[in-house]
């Protein structure tokens, strides 16, 4: 795995983690069907998108140092992968939507060249190396 992707991993922890945290503060309602609950995967997508949008980067790309490039708009996409579960998973809750689109995202990033996922590739962005690039724009 190279760095980049390293960092991408670490920062996609941190705020997944802070969003279990607000999650939780705000009352945990129960999970629906084998998913997690729609609320968690809301909150998630708004702890990443919207940081995103302001500053180009979420609370766990500041702490690893990564930014994004690309549209401005772009963080709306990039992370429209974390609303897609919601209600596909009330039409088919047996299955484990979240899962599969994280895999989907994770291994489309681990088989590009240029470390970019198909969301990053759908949004016309690619996440940087403050300093350094993680990989170059295209």
């Amino acid at each position: 795995m190279s760095s980049c992707l390293a960092r991408r991993l670490v920062a996609f922890l941190v705020d997944v983690a802070l969003a279990y945290v607000v999650y939780v503060a705000v009352g945990a309602p129960e999970p629906a069907g084998v998913d997690p609950a729609p609320a968690l995967l809301a909150i998630t997508w708004a702890l990443r998108a919207v940081p995103e949008l302001l500053w180009r980067r979420s609370p766990g790309k500041m702490l690893v140092r990564i930014d994004v490039t690309g549209p401005r708009w772009a963080p709306l996409i990039r992370h429209l992968w974390l609303l897609l579960p919601i209600p596909l998973g009330m039409l088919s809750p047996a299955v484990p939507w979240y899962s599969l689109f994280a895999v989907a995202v994770g291994v489309s990033a681990l088989l590009a060249t240029d470390n970019r996922s198909w969301a990053d590739r759908a949004a016309g962005s690619t996440v940087i190396q403050r300093g350094t690039g993680c990989s170059l724009p295209l």
